[in-house]
């Protein structure tokens, strides 16, 4: 699937810091199964996965306001 035609658009998303991870291939399998299940049809790459879902671990770890207003209701 293509994102406004060009399959390398990032939509303006700006790489600052580079991160290399080490995983073994039953962790990575468990995050692809994770991504899948929130979603669904998002077209998705491997550092996309770890990315995003970092990014909410985090969120909650911390307890971001987000996080708050959405236990709230």
């Amino acid at each position: 699937m293509l994102f406004n035609g060009d399959p390398l658009d990032t939509g303006g998303m700006k790489r600052t810091v580079q991160v290399n991870v080490k995983m073994t291939e039953d962790d990575f399998k468990m995050l692809r199964k994770a991504a899948e299940k929130r979603w669904p049809d998002a077209v998705i790459t491997n550092s996309g996965i770890v990315l995003a879902l970092a990014r909410i671990a985090a969120r909650e770890t911390l307890g971001s306001k987000e996080t708050k207003r959405r236990e709230k209701g």
